[in-house]
């Protein structure tokens, strides 16, 4: 409730402070847990006290509280493994004594005299804690009698509702009275909610679209995702004339859309009109459940929720087209906006409220009576402000030692101081008891120490890791196991057994056959099957002996084309068909598949084994040697392939040749008949005279003009000429 509002000092280290689920009874708050952080978290293996391999009771105990360690000097005496580290019960079942059992306890403690404080309490407290251990106690908050409170009712108007809204009608007057001694500054507001306005929630039909309640001869007002009502005031007698106002509404499915509206309810407050120094608090009143995110994907509204106030004239206009919050969402703006919610539940659906508490930081459910009887004291028993508060230590960083953390609400003059102890070491680290061991010298740590008795001297120069890898670029202990002085200690897993020098085998991935690991014909080596003598296959399944099935005439394996797989060839390329991959019509000739071959039989190489062993399974034992590679490129075949590529390059030389002759003779033509035409029009511009001498002649009746044309015969090079 107030942990927005709580400033935290240590002299320690910094402390964090959150909201959790509340605490047990009728009371309204967060459960504030304090982390901290005096180191890293740890893991959460199963009985990880026995799998850490712990050498030491300081390590035993930092893995987590629930490990202990056994100090009994003959402890499990001639067993492969100690085991002074596991869970405290089976400690005592493997027969370790409750006096040498290290496992220090959690406690907390309140002083006497601590409760003097008047508003926080109590005043101090005292934690003894262990790595891993956790450890909680009550905070309670008296607020003074002028601290104000905004009360905010948001209201189910659903057709079942009924009765309850009319018993709002007397809550205003007995309510201020009854917070009279808490609170002489109190504001009630008032707003209602429904459902989203689209089917499948509501009837759609056009005779209900804005009466519900037709059917039922009853005046219902439309439904409506959330209307503001009324804003936070003083004046009891206005909140009364509000809900007197107040019609209820109805829709179709049972779940309401609650959730939507509380996220309007605690955004907008400039609407509802929070004040920031007051007490908030949200009454929800309700008979059924609340729809929640992606629920409104049934009415095809799949646009999320932007967390954001959209009243417009004090209606939630985005009802129809935004999803309803999620539970996360709609917490995290209850506690921006320091708002503590109150479900005050009818019927049966109370226990589904009361689930949801530890999601929603800050609230209380309380179930009402008929009628809504209760409703009053239900908010009173609120205002009674308790913390559950939690203190955890991740690990020790050292022997342990002391420090202190401040909690103070804000607004509030007092405090409460938490002193904590850390419990790190063992007793038997004092050195009282000679018959107490704190040390397990078969399972030290890789910097191996010299040991006399339990005092061990640790020499950090000396390494050796290097002794638990199996090949130098691999993982020490195969990645399944850790090193301690040279030496694997391999992993227990919930899927089987890891073994081995370097913890490389395990019984569990590798491929099964028939339901048996490795086909029980072998052993799992990094995740493959290392067969036994005789067997062979990815699962061991095939005996050794069925490879002779694969051999061919000539002595070859499959043809030396393929593999030999539990007596039947599988060849390398699909274009290879034949029990013994001999059949290849596309394939390189026999000379080719043989040349390989050649230096098989050289008489003068040295060959590795690994050559000489695909030698005996590729090559025939009758091939001989070939001195001569040209020999191969001498047979008919090659010359045959020769003489008609070289047929197809010479046509396709001489057709090239042929297209550009044709071209080039193309162009002549074309060339010769434009120098032609341009002769022949020059000599025709020359012999070209004019047949005709136009002259203008104006007609007059009186002096008819004469015309003389005189045509001489004419020189060379000269031009017709018309004379007037």
């Amino acid at each position: 409730m107030w942990g927005s509002a709580l400033a935290l000092w240590t002299a320690a280290g910094m402390l964090c402070l959150h909201k959790g689920r509340p605490a047990p009874g009728p009371v309204l708050g967060a459960a504030c847990l304090i982390s901290v952080a005096f180191g890293l978290g740890h893991g959460s293996e199963e009985n990880r006290c026995i799998s850490s391999n712990a050498a030491t009771c300081t390590k035993c105990l930092g893995l987590g509280p629930e490990c202990g360690w056994c100090a009994q000097e003959d402890f499990m005496a001639g067993a492969a493994a100690s085991e002074r580290c596991d869970i405290v019960s089976n400690l005592v079942s493997k027969g370790c004594l409750s006096d040498f059992i290290e496992s220090p306890s959690v406690a907390v403690t309140i002083p006497t005299g601590s409760e003097v404080n008047t508003q926080v309490s109590p005043g101090e407290v005292l934690i003894q804690l262990r790595p891993g251990a956790e450890a909680s106690f009550m905070l309670k908050i008296h607020p003074l009698h002028k601290y104000p409170v905004d009360l905010y009712y948001l209201v189910d108007v659903s057709a079942s509702m009924h009765n309850n809204i009319e018993k709002l009608n007397s809550v205003g007057n007995d309510l201020s009275q009854k917070m009279a001694p808490f609170s002489h500054d109190f504001r009630l507001g008032f707003g209602s909610y429904v459902d989203k306005t689209v089917s499948p929630y509501i009837s759609i039909h056009p005779g209900r679209i804005h009466n519900q309640c037709s059917d039922y001869n009853l005046d219902c007002m439309p439904p409506h995702g959330y209307i503001h009502v009324l804003s936070l005031t003083e004046n009891i007698t206005e909140f009364e004339r509000a809900v007197h106002r107040q019609k209820i509404s109805g829709n179709i499915d049972t779940p309401e859309g609650g959730f939507d509206a509380m996220l309007q309810a605690a955004v907008c407050q400039s609407h509802i009109g929070w004040r920031k120094e007051a007490k908030r608090l949200l009454l929800v009143m309700t008979d059924q459940t609340s729809h929640l995110a992606l629920d409104s994907k049934l009415a095809g509204i799949v646009v999320p929720n932007d967390g954001k106030c959209h009243l417009k004239d004090n209606v939630y206009v985005k009802s129809t087209t935004m999803e309803h919050p999620s539970l996360g969402q709609l917490a995290e703006k209850l506690i921006d906006n320091n708002i503590n919610v109150i479900f005050a539940v009818q019927g049966k659906q109370f226990h589904w409220y009361k689930d949801l508490l530890p999601l929603l930081p800050g609230t209380v459910a309380g179930q009402i009576e008929s009628k809504a009887a209760n409703l009053n004291n239900l908010v009173v028993d609120a205002y009674q402000v308790l913390f559950n508060i939690s203190v955890t230590m991740d690990r020790c960083d050292g022997a342990g030692g002391r420090d202190y953390a401040i909690i103070k609400p804000i607004g509030f003059n007092e405090s409460t101081k938490v002193h904590i102890y850390r419990n790190c070491s063992c007793q038997c680290d004092d050195g009282r008891s000679p018959k107490q061991k704190c040390v397990d010298e078969s399972l030290l740590e890789p910097t191996c120490p010299q040991c006399d008795g339990d005092k061990c001297q640790f020499d950090e120069d000396k390494s050796p890791l290097d002794s638990c890898k199996a090949h130098k670029n691999q993982p020490i202990c195969s990645g399944q196991g850790v090193c301690i002085c040279g030496k694997c200690f391999c992993h227990k897993t919930k899927l089987g057994k890891v073994y081995g020098k370097y913890c490389e085998m395990d019984d569990f991935s590798c491929p099964y056959h028939h339901g048996n690991l490795c086909a029980g014909h072998g052993e799992c080596e990094g995740g493959r099957c290392k067969c036994f003598h005789g067997w062979e296959g990815d699962r061991c399944q095939c005996p050794s002996s069925s490879a002779q099935h694969c051999v061919n005439s000539k002595g070859q394996v499959c043809s030396g084309r393929g593999a030999c797989v539990c007596g039947k060839c599988e060849c390398t390329d699909p274009r290879i068909v034949g029990r013994f991959c001999e059949y290849c019509p596309t394939c390189d000739t026999a000379c080719d598949e043989n040349r390989n071959c050649v230096q098989c039989y050289h008489p003068h190489n040295n060959l590795s084994q690994a050559i000489i062993d695909q030698c005996r399974g590729s090559c025939p034992p009758r091939a001989h040697y070939i001195g001569q590679i040209e020999e191969c490129f001498s047979s008919p075949s090659h010359f045959r392939i020769f003489f008609i590529i070289f047929i197809i390059t010479f046509l396709i030389g001489l057709l090239k040749v042929l297209i550009i002759r044709q071209i080039i003779l193309q162009r002549t033509r074309n060339k010769v008949k434009s120098a032609s035409y341009r002769v022949s029009t020059s000599k025709k511009d020359k012999m070209f005279l004019p047949a005709v001498c136009t002259h203008t002649v104006t007609y007059r009746r009186d002096k008819p003009e004469e015309i003389n044309i005189d045509i001489s015969k004419l020189h060379p090079h000269e031009t017709f000429k018309c004379n007037f």
